[in-house]
């Protein structure tokens, strides 16, 4: 008559068994509690806050307000027009680019960013330029003209948000729309030898 490690020699659940079963359940228990207070207590920290009318995550909220102290900007106002405006054409892709070192440039970019996404858009990439587009007008970029129509709308949108905007058609360009916000700094001078 052999017994195994967990039963008794009658095939009863042993009390190792029996043990083991209940720190198991109470295991489960514990680990689904910590997992679902863990979300409710995530969906707290970051979850949404109204913001004209519609839901924006708490990180991008903080993020518009420093993007929003920098000075091209848009306020709440601008940001519930375009988003209304831009809302009209959700599921719409764009790219959104600015200048890498520039944090007045990628602020701006971000806020961007954070109107198209809010609006329903589809950001496929936050690009950071290497060399800088002087200027202070947000560059609107399409690959061909029969973009046009769409681009001179978003112009529209964005000047009466208060940018200075301009369209551009570039066929070598990868992707079909493309904000670029350029550097409002002058290039710097590189220091002649004397």
């Amino acid at each position: 008559m052999t017994s195994g490690f967990l039963r008794t020699s009658s095939g009863q659940l042993s009390y190792a068994q029996i043990v083991t079963l209940l720190l198991l359940v109470v295991g489960v228990g514990v680990a689904a509690f910590f997992y679902f207070s863990h979300q409710r207590e995530s969906e707290t920290i970051t979850g949404s806050m109204e913001f004209d009318g519609q839901q924006m995550g708490m990180h991008q909220q903080l993020l518009r307000d420093l993007a929003k102290s920098e000075n091209r900007s848009f306020s709440d106002e601008q940001v519930a027009v375009l988003k209304r405006e831009l809302s009209l054409l959700k599921g719409e892709s764009v790219t959104i680019e600015c200048t890498l070192g520039d944090l007045e440039s990628c602020y701006l970019a971000l806020e961007i960013n954070l109107v198209f996404e809010a609006s329903g858009w589809i950001v496929e990439e936050f690009l950071f330029a290497v060399q800088s587009t002087p200027g202070k007008a947000v560059i609107i970029r399409i690959r061909d003209a029969s973009m046009m129509p769409r681009a001179r709308k978003l112009a529209r949108l964005l000047a009466s948000a208060g940018l200075s905007v301009t369209t551009q058609i570039d066929s070598q360009m990868s992707f079909h729309l493309r904000i670029i916000v350029p550097s409002d700094k002058p290039p710097s001078a590189t220091e002649a030898p004397a």
